[in-house]
């Protein structure tokens, strides 16, 4: 078996870029591993961005508010481009209210969760009787979810999210030589984030997150999936039921496409997944599960 004999050595790193080179590497390992790390950083990586907003003086982002250069849309535009950091979970509350006259920074907002790009400009208060108050969920994720996927929030409207901490990646592989061979390679690894996490942790995470993925092809993992009968009980429920597709359910476009991307593909992964499950995840809110189980009571089952 070809074992790894690389090491790796930082080139150049600061808060928001960092150049890396691995190397002696084995033939055909440069491209291997350099795409399969750009495609998990690019994607797979969680991140917190700016998920629903409510604006005291604008029903909704067609709008202007008095005292106020820029309008409603512009000012959600600038908001959608902070960045933040965090441990937790979420949501996180965050509020922005400034008196004018003044300009507005993401500096200004107070709340749960911490602001890296503080000097990102938001707006611009140009009377003194003018006023921005604006109400902010703050929402972790992963890659891009836009507003028409997401849960409804009373009082708030949702907005689209780029939830990566990852800008960009690119790779090169290079010609290596150990002692007299030359056919060896390099792996030159340049990675730029939002500040809200360090280049050299967001390349671990990927590599964490592809060494789980490989083991579970190590292992030879099988899914077990229940049949119907199995979930069925005996004499109340025609097992044929819990292989309705997910489709076919009076459900909203919105729940079905979240359910879907979790592989959620008929009653019987509803009922496999249960309620808890459910609720943690992205685009199925309490709302949604009261849909869904309007929708499994017509069929005489319970959601546990």
């Amino acid at each position: 078996m070809i074992e790894p004999m690389f090491t790796v050595k930082s080139e150049n790193q600061t808060k928001t870029f960092g150049k890396f080179s691995y190397e002696p590497l084995n033939t055909s390992f440069g491209h291997s591993l350099g795409n399969a790390l750009r495609r998990t950083l690019l994607s797979s990586l969680p991140g917190f961005a700016v998920a629903y907003v409510k604006f005291t003086d604008a029903a909704h982002l067609f709008t202007t508010i008095s005292g106020v250069k820029e309008s409603v849309l512009d000012i959600v535009l600038n908001l959608k481009q902070i960045r933040f950091k965090g441990t937790d979970e979420g949501p996180f509350q965050m509020k922005l209210s400034v008196k004018g006259p003044t300009k507005v920074y993401a500096k200004d907002l107070e709340g749960e969760i911490e602001v890296v790009n503080g000097d990102l400009y938001l707006g611009e208060i140009t009377d003194s009787k003018g006023k921005l108050d604006v109400d902010i969920v703050v929402d972790k994720g992963y890659g891009y979810q836009s507003a028409d996927d997401k849960e409804e929030m009373v009082g708030f409207i949702a907005v689209d999210s780029s939830y990566s901490p990852v800008n960009k990646v690119s790779f090169a592989v290079q010609t290596a030589r150990v002692g007299r061979k030359s056919d060896f390679e390099r792996l030159v690894l340049e990675v730029s984030t939002d500040g809200s996490v360090s280049p050299e942790d967001t390349i671990k995470t990927a590599s964490k997150i592809l060494a789980k993925h490989y083991e579970v092809i190590v292992e030879g993992k099988e899914e077990v999936e229940s049949t119907g009968e199995e979930l069925a009980t005996e004499g109340q429920v025609n097992p044929k039921v819990y292989e309705t597709i997910i489709d076919e359910l009076n459900l909203p476009s919105r729940v079905i496409n979240a359910l879907l991307r979790e592989n959620i593909e008929t009653v019987a992964n509803l009922l496999e997944r249960g309620r808890e499950e459910l609720t943690n995840l992205k685009g199925v809110g309490k709302k949604s599960l009261d849909l869904i189980d309007d929708e499994l009571k017509k069929m005489d089952i319970e959601l546990q």
